[in-house]
């Protein structure tokens, strides 16, 4: 009976066989196919694939196991790993990604994929390796793998809080990389049981925050730690010195203060240390000096302070040393660097430091950049025969530095960049500084140099950069600058250079700015200044070049059609240039935001195409000094962006251009000495003017009423408009070598509040409005024949510090209201019909005769005339009714302008009437009243 019972179960084992095997070979080849349906479900959702890497390679007619990418595991045949990285790929993840459920690795770095990840992602449990950093995925970090040990999600656009819990799910999480994402929260303490985690990088994603955990000290396994450009707060824990296996310690940019712990000594394995801009303060622990092997110390934008700690002779594997910006002091020590050979960046710039530069820094063979910039420094260095065959960049700039340049510079044969501006360097440039064939940018700018520039510079080939502006240079520009065909920036501003410009600047076809203003250059204006087509900048003021700009041959101006980049072009204070401006002026395609041509000789009318210039950049337009006719052309209300209109001293005719009203930028408005004529008043205009805080209307024809709604609009004079700058400033950005580089090119021309109407026709009373505009700070109505009281109002002109009214037939009382005046300076009353005693008391006791001469009616000091009593005792009422009024004034006043000094006001006038921007420097030295007399006193005797 066994026998049989056997035998039947040994014949249902061999009809059943077949079955299993087919069942089995069903079922294998059906998860294979799982896999295929779910890799093409996602190159379906590839929607660029520009190497073809996936079309041409995943077809059905291949094994899913040789496909690029696709890795197989040798049990099951299942896909095991994908690797897509850097295959310039963007598309989505589509929801079959989640069938891939023997995937263990996954790799989509560097592509563009975008888009959620689908919620079936969370079912590849095998996964171990996920690296999405470089794309564009968002929404919230997946998490629920209780196999990963590697999470990299950097760079992508991931958001909201870091769920604390989520770390409940990643117990064998070795590596988490969230940085360059947006989220949001502080960092959770479910990190803290991950215990072993290595990595930890969080960098850069701004909104993360909060204090520093102690909790951090028990990853005792981490080896990286990089949490910087977020904003956590407080101070650094004590307990990052538990962390003995740490390599690479980054808490840079964030909102730190307080001292660095002592107990950063403990992390002996450090290799990395960067605490840089953050607000630490203190000195530097000595402590620091125990982690031999380091080899990068960055502590730059700190507030450490205290002298260069000796211990850093200890870190002999240091390469790089960081502690610029802090307020270090004392100086250098000679011996502190002869024991660091690996030395390859050391960066002091920022300090305080003092003396001279150390000998001993060229013990450091492998030194690449040495940078020592705005500091104390005060002797050159004395380098005699030393080579640095390494250095690349040597910054010596905004030093006391005195002597002459060495010669033997030159034998830093690999230097590339070399800064030595604003300091006190004097003698002559060597020429052996052609030798420096790898040079890429030269700064030798804001100081005391002498003699030639070398020929020999034309042998710098990969010049990009050369600058040596505010220098005492003379002789001519050599023509060898042409050869330096790389070159995007040439400044050599401010100097005594001689000679014409070489036509063979025109090489430059890469030049992008060029200022060669305030030399003594003479000779025509080459034309081949057209082919530099990448112009940003052009500024050949101050000269004395020629150029007709008539002529469409010979004329510069005209070449210029062809660069097609440029935005700011000065060619003023030539008085050799002449002819009219010709249409090119108004080509739409150019950039322009700045055009300065005043005081060149130009002649005919200012055309009509003027406002034809992109008119949404246009910020600056100064025609002043010429002999320009006719009217002010009505395309200029194009110029949206229009804040500074000059173009005084001509011999325009035309009435008030109230039109320029609309114009909602316009801050500047000078129309002096011209031939304008009729009223200022028009019903029919809609006045503006509401950022206006400088008019000058003075020396025209105007007539009529003094205009009430041209004052009620000056808003920006009312406090009730900001100021955007004190400075009429101008910024190019330069590219290069894909490195965007902003040179700012500040014109000295202070925008201060003041109104000049003088030397007009105006008739009738002075309107009292003209009290409210509180920010005034000058205002000159002299030499009209204005009628009338002087309005009690002006007691409201709290920042007023000149005040002309001179030359009209005003009648009555001085107001005692104006003594609420108390930054007044300059007074001029010359020569009206006031009567009755002058106020008494603040400003007006510093006043002499001579601010109220030709007014014979007047009495009291400082005049010899005396009072009767019957006026002293009219002006005690007067006195006593005021007193009162004016007391909220006065503590405005008191709080929002601090001295009464009158420095700015004559500048303005100067440098806007005459275009002289670089006077500014030189007239601060004078004596402040001559300059106030020179703005108001124009001595009409």
């Amino acid at each position: 009976m066994g026998n049989v019972t056997r035998f039947i179960l040994a014949l249902m084992m061999v009809m059943l066989l077949p079955h299993f095997v087919v069942s089995f070979s069903i079922k294998t080849t059906t998860n294979i196919n799982t896999d295929q349906s779910a890799l093409l479900a996602l190159k379906a959702y590839i929607v660029s694939d520009p190497q073809k890497m996936l079309k041409t390679n995943w077809s059905t007619a291949t094994s899913v196991c040789n496909w690029i990418g696709v890795t197989c595991g040798s049990r099951h045949q299942r896909v095991i790993a994908l690797n897509l990285s850097s295959m310039l790929l963007t598309g989505t993840i589509p929801s079959q990604i989640g069938n891939l459920s023997f995937l263990t690795s996954l790799d989509l770095m560097n592509n563009s994929f975008y888009g959620f990840l689908p919620d079936q992602f969370t079912n590849l449990h095998r996964l171990k390796h996920i690296d999405l950093s470089w794309n564009n995925f968002y929404g919230e970090i997946p998490y629920s793998f209780p196999k990963l040990q590697y999470l990299s999600l950097r760079n992508n656009i991931f958001a909201g809080e870091i769920r604390s819990d989520m770390f409940e799910h990643l117990p064998r999480l070795q590596v988490l990389s969230l940085t360059l994402n947006k989220l949001s929260s502080e960092i959770p303490m479910g990190l803290f049981k991950c215990k072993a985690l290595q990595v930890i990088d969080f960098g850069y994603n701004r909104m993360m925050g909060g204090i520093l955990p102690k909790e951090i000290g028990n990853l005792t396994m981490l080896r990286i730690l990089r949490l910087g450009g977020n904003m956590f707060e407080g101070v650094i824990p004590y307990q990052i010195g538990d962390l003995l296996n740490l390599e690479e310690l980054s808490l840079c940019n964030t909102l730190l203060k307080g001292h660095i712990p002592p107990s950063i000594s403990n992390l002996t394995r450090l290799t990395i240390l960067d605490l840089s801009t953050n607000s630490l303060t203190g000195v530097i622990p000595h402590q620091i000096g125990n982690l031999l092997n380091l080899e990068e110390l960055i502590l730059y934008s700190n507030m450490l302070k205290g002298p260069l700690p000796s211990f850093i002779s200890n870190l002999t594997r240091l390469t790089t040393f960081d502690l610029s910006h802090n307020s270090l002091s004392g100086q250098i020590p000679s011996g502190l660097f002869e024991r660091l050979p690996k030395l390859q960046r050391l960066d002091l710039g920022g300090n305080k430091l003092s003396g001279k530069i150390p000998l001993g820094l060229f013990n450091c063979k492998e030194l690449q950049s040495l940078i020592l910039d705005s500091n104390r420094l005060e002797e050159i260095l004395q380098i005699g025969n030393l080579t640095m065959s390494m250095l690349e960049v040597l910054d010596l700039h905004n030093n006391l530095l005195k002597g002459i340049i060495p010669y033997q510079i030159s034998n830093f044969t690999r230097l590339k960049f070399l800064y030595l501006s604003n300091n006190f360097l004097t003698g002559i440039i060597p020429y052996q500084i052609g030798n420096l064939t790898r040079l890429r940018f030269l700064d030798l700018s804001n100081n005391s140099l002498t003699g030639v520039i070398p020929h020999q510079i034309g042998n710098l080939l990969n010049l990009e950069q050369l600058s040596i502006p505010s220098n005492m240079l003379e002789g001519p520009l050599p023509s060898s600058i042409g050869n330096i065909i790389r070159l995007t920036g040439l400044q050599l501003f401010n100097n005594s250079l001689t000679g014409v410009i070489p036509h063979q600047i025109g090489n430059l076809t890469c030049l992008q700015l060029l200022d060669l203003s305030s030399n003594s250059l003479t000779g025509h204006i080459p034309i081949t200044l057209g082919n530099l087509r990448y112009l940003h900048l052009l500024d050949i003021s101050d000269n004395d070049l020629s150029s007709t700009l008539s002529s469409s041959k010979s004329s510069f101006l005209s070449s210029l059609a062809n660069c097609r980049e440029l935005s700011y072009l000065s060619f003023a204070r030539n008085p050799l240039i002449s002819g009219y401006l010709p249409a090119f002026i108004g080509n739409s395609s150019i950039p322009l935001q700045y055009f300065d041509a005043s005081s060149c000789n130009i002649s005919g009318r200012i055309p009509g195409e003027i406002g034809n210039w992109n008119p949404t950049n246009l910020g600056y337009l100064c025609l002043n000094g010429n002999q320009l006719e006719g009217i002010l052309p009505l395309s200029l209300i194009n110029c949206s962006e229009l804040v500074v209109l000059n173009v005084a001293n001509n011999n325009l005719i035309d009435t008030f251009p109230h039109w320029l009203g609309m114009l909602p930028r316009l801050r500047v408005l000078i129309l002096r000495s011209n031939r304008f004529h009729g009223s200022i008043q028009d019903s029919l205009t809609n006045f503006s003017f509401s950022k206006l805080q400088m008019v000058d209307l003075s020396h025209n024809d105007f007539t009529g009423l003094l205009p009430t709604e041209f004052f009620q609009n000056l808003k920006a004079l009312k406090e009730e408009v900001g100021y955007d700058s004190e400075y009429f400033s101008y910024s190019v950005n330069l590219t290069i070598k894909g490195l965007e580089l902003e040179f700012t090119k500040t014109v000295h021309m202070p925008i201060f509040t003041c109104i000049d109407l003088s030397d007009n026709g105006f008739h009738g009373e002075i309107p009292k409005v003209v009290g409210e505009l509180r920010l005034l700070l000058a205002l000159n109505l002299s030499h009209n024949s204005l009628t009338g009281p002087i309005p009690p109002s002006f007691g409201n002109l709290a920042a007023l510090e000149s005040l002309d009214l001179s030359f009209n037939k005003l009648s009555g009382r001085i107001p005692s209201q104006l003594t609420n005046l108390t930054f007044l300076e300059v007074l001029r009353f010359w020569n009206n019909n006031l009567v009755g005693p002058i106020p008494q008391g603040k400003q007006f006791n510093t006043f002499e005769n001579d601010s109220y001469r030709g007014n014979l009616g007047l009495c009291g000091f400082p005049l010899s005339k005396e009072c009767r009593n019957d006026e002293r005792s009219q002006q005690a009422q007067d006195e006593e009714d005021n007193g009162n009024g004016i007391a909220f004034i006065w503590k405005v006043a008191m709080m929002g302008y601090g001295c009464g000094m009158v420095l700015g006001i004559s500048i303005a006038y100067i440098v806007f009437t005459t275009g002289r921007p670089w006077w500014l420097v030189r007239m601060i030295e004078r004596d402040l009243q001559n300059k106030v007399s020179s703005w108001f006193g124009k001595k009409r005797e």
